[in-house]
């Protein structure tokens, strides 16, 4: 067995076989005791999936954060919804916001992953309860020596036995969800007091992105959750070693984050700008009508507004026109990937048959409600990479059918020479042409009216299909939709549930239609990408893959890009998978905004948004308490209140 790095001590493995772990063997490396091996990289501050690193080790501080960004004060933020857990390892209830390590950009604010993103790079990550990687030329392993000065809240240090408790839980106790992210790992190995090598399976793909998925591997601590039951939901905070601590809990309704005075990274020069705020604390709303209500009225501060009506029409109240609450647009350096869609469930019939999707897809106004709805604030989503190098346009180039050739016969003819863009409709009226179109094509798979009804001309049983939704905006955005289609004869419903009801609902796939984000990224990321996609995917619960799709050419298309060493190929095969997916009419793509939206009330500070300094908006890990801004604030709103 090779020796991934120069120690040469004793080793313990945690190693994985078909969800076992056999007892931890004892190996000496004698021949690192020479010299590292020829083949493995030095350890470096950081990994990039394409080019070199931006930043050095020894930098101040990211550029776009602020280093002289004052601390203190609190900010309130909303939630949709509710919560009823607080454990980020368990794929049960509904955890409260900023706790998985894997939520957002940014991650945990409670639990430090191994690095961290940078948001000014593509796909760059670097070392923060790690104070080194070492990743091998062939990406079979990946090397990170843990800080010796970091610590958990309650003053006990990080250890090697957090990191193999925690991967140990993982791949015996973890859920669905979190085995499957480190299916690729097959054993974890101690090297010494403070190394440790992820070793990856001889069939996994040997990229960038492997390595990248440990990087927001998070540790919990072994000595607390020991004595409690790390795979059931808990509402007692969890001890953690970030930058916040859960300092209040009202179930269902508010959490309190506090900052750690003596967080351990509070000096780590990546960590510099970053986690200003004394407490941040979130408050849950059930409906979002009553959210602006309660933010017009000064009882929380922002709000990341993404309902294009909303944003032009829910804030033209006194506090705005006074200049004590701002809107900000910006544009997103992030892909948008597909936004909103009505994903359609291809395991129930008929929406098996590509020939009804895509009569519902054309029976869809988009132009229409992005007029009404949205005040033509979003683009048509003509792609599932949208602001993305895979973002296919028109026909396809040279390079894309080069890659497609291979599949002639398995997809559509269609894909090898139409644009890819769908029809526009008038956004003024009725869309009467592609309703006809959408007849037409249920006409053709055995869809035909009878008394004003379609039924299938065989058995007579009617297209019925149910839409549900848990957004008062997507009730809207469905309603003339629902009437578009009882244009056409279909029985179609349309039925708003609560989060803890459409949660349930998606984990057994139990819906006809919904509508969803579909997540895509500029460097996707390969269990992401087949969770969303691939055809091993679409029969277990708990997966991404609510569209049911089964499709050899999809799976291939995706293992392509997860193998792509440059990002020409990668952008290549991301193309062709875009044709394949939009002519499959797996989703009804909704619009992406012309930019995103914040409203706020005018308390802080912040970096510069958006492309090309930031991916995002940072809140609230970047923002600042401005007091003097704030005082101004108290006094407008006071004020409001006495007139």
């Amino acid at each position: 067995m090779s020796c991934p790095t120069g120690h040469a001590d004793n080793r313990r493995y945690l190693a994985s076989d078909g969800g076992s772990f056999r007892p931890a063997l004892v190996l000496i490396c004698a021949i690192a005791l020479a010299a590292p091996p020829a083949w493995a990289r030095e350890p470096s501050h950081g990994l990039s999936y394409f080019g070199d690193l931006k930043y050095p080790a020894d930098v101040a501080h990211f550029d776009y954060a602020n280093p002289d960004a004052p601390k203190g004060g609190r900010i309130k933020l909303p939630s949709i919804g509710t919560f009823n857990n607080l454990n980020p390892y368990v794929d049960k209830g509904l955890l409260a916001r900023f706790i998985s390590p894997r939520s957002g950009s940014a991650g945990s604010i409670i639990l430090d992953p191994l690095m961290r993103k940078c948001e000014d790079e593509l796909a760059a990550y670097y070392v923060w309860l790690a104070e080194s990687v070492e990743v091998a030329d062939d990406y079979s392993w990946v090397t990170y020596k843990l800080r010796e000065n970091a610590y958990w809240h309650d003053g006990r240090p990080v250890t090697i036995e957090d990191i193999l408790w925690t991967f140990d839980m993982i791949k015996t106790k973890g859920s669905p969800m979190w085995k499957s992210l480190y299916h690729d790992i097959v054993r974890l190995e101690q090297v010494d007091e403070w190394s440790f090598t992820f070793h990856f399976s001889e069939t996994a793909e040997k990229t960038p992105q492997l390595v990248i998925e440990t990087a927001t591997f998070a540790p919990a601590p072994k000595h607390y959750w020991e004595t409690r039951a790390i795979d059931e939901t808990t509402l007692e905070p969890p001890l953690g070693n970030g930058a916040y601590r859960i300092a209040a809990v009202d179930p269902g309704y508010k959490v309190v984050y506090e900052r750690v005075e003596d967080y351990w990274g509070r000096d780590l020069n990546f960590a510099a700008g970053h986690f200003n705020f004394d407490a941040v604390e979130i408050i849950w709303f059930f409906d979002k009508r009553v959210m602006l209500q309660a933010l017009r009225a000064g009882a929380f501060d922002y709000w990341f507004e993404e309902n294009e009506s909303d944003f032009a029409t829910a804030y033209d109240f006194e506090g705005y026109r006074k200049g004590l609450f701002k809107k900000e647009t910006y544009r997103m350096g992030f892909a948008y990937g597909m936004h909103f869609g009505v994903v359609l469930n291809t395991r129930r019939p008929p929406l098996d048959d590509i020939r009804v999707r895509e009569a519902l897809t054309l029976a869809y106004n988009f132009e229409w409600a992005n007029r009404v709805f949205w005040h033509t604030g979003m683009n048509r989503n003509n792609s599932f990479f949208v602001r993305s190098g895979m973002q296919a346009f028109g026909s396809p180039s040279a390079e894309e059918l080069a890659v497609l050739e291979r599949f002639r016969g398995q997809v559509p003819e269609r894909v090898f020479s139409e644009p890819i863009e769908l029809p526009e409709n008038e956004p003024f009226g009725r869309n009467r042409e592609t309703l006809l179109r959408a007849d037409a094509l249920l006409e053709n798979a055995g869809w035909v009216v009878k008394d004003f009804r379609r039924v299938h001309e065989v058995t007579g049983e009617p297209l019925a299909l149910e839409f549900i939704v848990t957004r008062h905006e997507h009730l809207r955005m469905l309603t003339p939709f629902v009437e578009n289609l009882s244009r056409l004869g279909i029985d179609a419903s349309l039925r708003r549930i609560e989060s803890n009801a459409m949660t349930n609902r998606l984990r057994e796939y139990d819906f006809d239609a919904t509508i969803r984000k579909v997540y895509t990224y500029k460097v996707p990321f390969p269990t992401r990408m087949r969770h969303a996609f691939t055809s091993p995917y679409a029969g277990r619960p708990n997966m991404t893959n609510y569209a049911g799709i089964r499709n050899p050419v999809v799976d291939s298309l995706v293992e392509m890009i997860v193998k792509a060493r440059t990002e020409d190929a990668l952008n290549t095969a991301g193309r062709a998978l875009d044709r394949v997916l939009l002519h499959g009419f797996y989703v009804i793509p909704d619009g992406h905004p012309v930019g995103r939206h914040m409203v706020y009330w005018d308390r802080f500070g912040h970096p510069p948004i958006g492309v090309p300094h930031m991916n995002w908006q940072g809140m609230p890990y970047l923002w600042w308490f401005d007091e003097e801004k704030s005082a101004r604030v108290d006094a407008g709103i006071a004020a409001l209140k006495e007139n």
